[in-house]
Parts: structure tokens; sequence; C-alpha cells
């Protein structure tokens, strides 16, 4: 069985401390198909790796639910 895995590496705004990561990675967590989530507060980004296509919208979502601004999605 073939299992895909697709990477988006998202630029966040606004997150100053690890606290703000750890929000950010639960947030991001509860995607439905997610499988592992990186936040890196250093490099203001997450790595979301996940097991079906996910909508930059819905990523932009829940980062904003989590009260942080998507500045980029690769």
């Amino acid at each position: 069985m073939f299992n895909k895995k697709i990477k988006k590496n998202v630029s966040i705004e606004g997150m100053m401390c690890d606290n703000c990561a750890n929000h950010v990675n639960k947030s991001l967590s509860k995607i439905d198909g997610v499988t592992k989530v990186k936040v890196s507060l250093k490099n203001k980004n997450a790595v979301i790796e996940s097991s079906k296509d996910i909508s930059d919208s819905e990523i932009k979502t829940k980062v904003a639910e989590a009260g942080y601004t998507v500045t980029d999605i690769k």
C-alpha cells in the first residue's frame, strides 16, 4: 500500500514565545489528515506533513483561529 506524504512550509507572523508556537502546533494538529507538525519560533514557520492534500485556506483559518497570521505557504 502506498502512503503519500504531502509537506507544506507555512510562514507565520506574530509568534513571540514558546507558548505561541505550542498554540499554533495544537491548532494545526487538529486538521484532518495532518500526521506531523513542527513549529519553529526561530524561523517563524511551521512544517506540516499530511496524508492528504490540505487547502491553504484551511491552514490559514486554523492559524488565524490561534491568533496569528500566515504570510506564505509553500
